[in-house]
């Protein structure tokens, strides 16, 4: 039986690889995004969608080595919330990562954002 921490062991259950070349700005990462995701959801309808928006990503992050700003991330949310009330598919969000001052307001813009367009609701 394979270790659940071994890398390999994980990466053989991906199936559709997406590999991001260090400092992707946010423009070329959103176009990305809905490319892959819009393919992904073609391909199959998950019964649950388990969603990782980390903030590592952002834009000086010291370890994401992306170049997103906050209006990207916060897009980038709005765009899979979008495409899963779409498909009707219930999702699950997790914040992860994010290792600047700034990602803890990220998160709570774009949770305000996904409020503001009927893409959650907020109690």
């Amino acid at each position: 039986m394979p270790c659940l921490t071994s890398i390999a062991f994980f990466s053989a259950s991906i199936s559709r690889p997406v590999e991001l070349r260090p400092s992707t700005s946010g423009t070329s990462y959103l176009y990305i995004l809905e490319h892959e995701l819009d393919e992904a959801l073609a391909e199959f309808t998950p019964d649950l969608l388990v969603y990782n928006a980390g903030t590592d990503s952002l834009s000086g992050d010291p370890l994401g080595l992306l170049d997103l700003s906050p209006q990207a991330i916060v897009k980038r949310d709005e765009i899979v919330f979008s495409r899963a009330r779409q498909r009707n598919i219930p999702i699950v969000m997790f914040t992860s990562g994010g290792y600047t001052r700034f990602s803890a307001r990220v998160i709570a813009d774009s949770i305000l954002n996904l409020n503001s367009k009927g893409l959650v609701t907020l109690c």
